[in-house]
């Protein structure tokens, strides 16, 4: 190695160089390998909390449909057998009326 000329020198130090920079490639390139993974795995506990709270939020639309529902089955039975006493009522009406028409 004390024999060397400057020709073989540089040529040592440009190999070297070249060296470095695939060193530094693979290095930067692992880097970014471990931030993707990370920035991955962040996303999907972002991504499974929005799945749970989502799932959470419709059962509890469900519970409240469920519940409109049955209020509106229950006032629908309401409304069904007010309408058919108003329908008896009005039928005694229209009997009486006939009745006070043949009396006079």
């Amino acid at each position: 190695m004390t024999n060397m000329n400057a020709a073989d020198f540089l040529r040592v130090v440009d190999h070297a160089a070249g060296m470095n920079d695939h060193w530094l490639f693979l290095a930067a390139f692992c880097l970014l390998l471990l931030l993707c993974g990370v920035v991955i795995y962040w996303l999907v506990k972002q991504l499974q909390a929005v799945i749970a709270d989502h799932k959470q939020l419709r059962e509890e639309h469900h519970g409240a449909l469920t519940q409109i529902t049955n209020t509106q089955n229950e006032t629908t039975l309401k409304l069904a057998v007010c309408i058919d006493r108003n329908t008896a009522a009005l039928q005694e009406c229209a009997n009486e009326l006939h009745r006070i028409r043949e009396r006079n």
